[in-house]
């Protein structure tokens, strides 16, 4: 299924592509983010959903409260991450030093898959 989200117009294909390139960029920076991504994505998100839904069957005003206070803390982290946060993690001078780097090593593992292939 997800494919055939982002897979079809280009456009689409930019997303995943750059939230991969960022999460690559913070990995080289800082060696924890593979874990805390791991244990954000695969352990805190579904205990959060898993809560969500065991309030919601307990009761659903209670369900929908917590469903709001979750969704407005995420809009509050993005809008701190974007506004603030991210230059906090990795200046942009680190940013744009690790997108060079990169375009510079993925120049050289073309360049040498075509030497490789000719």
């Amino acid at each position: 299924i997800g494919i055939l989200i982002w897979f079809p117009l280009p456009p689409m294909r930019r997303l995943p592509l750059g939230a991969a390139t960022l999460l690559g960029l913070y990995a080289a920076f800082y060696r924890a983010v593979p874990l805390l991504y791991l244990l954000v994505v695969f352990v805190v998100v579904p205990l959060l959903a898993l809560g969500v839904c065991a309030a919601l069957g307990a009761s659903v005003a209670g369900g929908v409260i917590l469903l709001l206070v979750l969704l407005l803390a995420l809009a509050a982290f993005e809008f701190w991450w974007w506004r603030v946060g991210c230059y906090k993690v990795l200046s942009e001078g680190e940013r744009s030093e690790g997108k060079l780097a990169l375009e510079r090593a993925n120049a050289e593992l073309a360049a040498a898959n075509g030497a490789a292939g000719a």
